[in-house]
């Protein structure tokens, strides 16, 4: 047999034994994504909330915590406590109750009439993030 034939027919036998092998996957099953749940997690009460002002953390700031006035649409009501942001730009609001929504309020300039930046979110949303308010 000539070498180009014998060439031609190894090819032929190593190109018949990849093609069923690249058949098969190898590839392992996908991995689940997490279980999501759609309840308030009793454990989580407390929040943490970041005022930026020109996209910097900004310290000292006043935020109002309330509940909406209203749920069909929801604004801040009536301010439940006041802290300030720490040198992080940062504060924590506790004793939160897990099934609840909340607004926070952050004045972010000085009175008579200061800019204020807001925001009110559901459970999901502050349990499982930090809130960043101002501009």
């Amino acid at each position: 047999m000539p070498k180009r034939a014998i060439i031609l027919l190894l090819a032929a036998i190593s190109l018949g034994l990849a093609v069923p092998a690249c058949n098969k996957s190898t590839t392992p099953n996908p991995t689940p994504a997490p279980s999501v749940s759609f309840t308030p997690d009793p454990n989580v009460s407390s929040t943490i909330i970041k005022v930026t002002i020109q996209g910097s953390p900004t310290a000292k700031i006043p935020v109002d915590e309330s509940t909406p006035s209203s749920m069909t649409n929801p604004r801040p009501g009536t301010t439940i406590v006041t802290h300030r942001t720490g040198s992080d730009g940062t504060t924590v609001f506790k004793n939160l109750t897990p099934s609840a929504t909340y607004c926070w309020v952050a004045v972010l300039g000085p009175p008579p009439t200061p800019p204020t930046s807001s925001t009110c979110a559901p459970w999901d949303v502050w349990q499982n993030n930090t809130i960043t308010i101002g501009t």
